[in-house]
């Protein structure tokens, strides 16, 4: 008996010695799906954002792929809204260009349209006015249309500023323009994201419209970038000032006609190889126009 009492003690400090391995098996055990748990909760959160192609990594590199860079000199103003950038030209009360990118999320806003034109806060200089465009015959064109400024309540308001709108033939704007409008907003969605520039196209002793003398523009031009895609996809279009009944496919371009056109030098930041591949050729059966 005697013995047995000795090795009593014995016995419980094995069985607390188990316990106790036990409870580092266990520690051990949650330390490691604890941290397993961590590194696939933050590889999901990379590989969930939009990734772009391999060959398509210049995309993300450069975020103001949109703003073209000019091949002539002109008087700017470049000014940046949260939707849109603008180049205003106070001498012509026009913009030169307006650049922006649309998200398939963007595209698929639902803000309430605003309206209300009023002159940008940021213009140095003259600017168009209501009162310019009463009777004048022409519409007040956006460049980066309302619809596409949906996406957040500042964006639409100042969608409205005049420094986004040109005295615009009103069966250009409210036809193939609008359709264009459409068609972008539609490969936004469809690719993730699209690349916009457009402005006018003005020439010498151009009409003038208005007490501030607004100028008229002869025509205007839209560049559209896909560059999320693989092979990325570009395609311009060219629109004279007047009432434009054909189809889209006949007011498309590649993207180095509207350079020569234009003078400016659109998507200069993708390597050369991409840019001109793009630039030089359009696919009608990928826009579907």
């Amino acid at each position: 008996m005697v013995q047995t009492k000795k090795q009593q003690p014995a016995r419980k400090k094995k069985r607390g010695k188990k316990k106790a391995n036990s409870h580092r098996l266990a520690l051990r055990c949650f330390l490691f799906f604890f941290l397993l748990a961590t590194i696939l909760f933050f590889a999901y959160q990379c590989f969930s954002v939009r990734q772009p192609e391999q060959n398509n990594v210049v995309v993300a590199t450069y975020p103001k792929l949109e703003i073209p860079q000019p091949l002539s000199q002109r008087r700017e103003q470049i000014i940046f809204h949260i939707g849109y950038t603008v180049s205003y030209n106070k001498d012509r009360r026009l913009p030169n260009w307006v650049a922006y990118e649309l998200t398939r999320s963007e595209a698929q806003g639902k803000e309430k349209r605003n309206n209300r034109f009023t002159i940008d806060p940021n213009v140095e200089g003259v600017s168009a006015t209501d009162n310019d465009y009463l009777r004048s015959g022409y519409d007040k064109g956006h460049l980066a249309p309302a619809a596409d400024m949906k996406w957040n309540a500042t964006a639409m308001r100042e969608s409205f500023y005049f420094s986004n709108i040109c005295p615009q033939h009103p069966e250009l704007n409210r036809r193939r323009w609008k359709d264009l409008e459409e068609k972008i907003r539609k490969w936004a969605i469809a690719d993730s994201a699209i690349v916009i520039v457009c402005g006018p196209l003005v020439e010498k002793n151009a009409k003038t419209i208005g007490s501030h003398q607004v100028t008229v523009p002869q025509g205007f031009f839209k560049v559209i970038l896909s560059p999320y895609v693989s092979p990325p996809q570009a395609v311009g279009f060219l629109f004279k000032n007047e009432a434009s009944l054909e189809p889209l496919r006949e007011y498309a371009l590649t993207i180095d006609s509207i350079e020569t056109i234009t003078s400016m030098d659109f998507f200069a930041p993708l390597p050369d190889e991409i840019e001109d591949l793009v630039e030089s050729q359009f696919d009608v059966s990928y826009w579907g126009f």
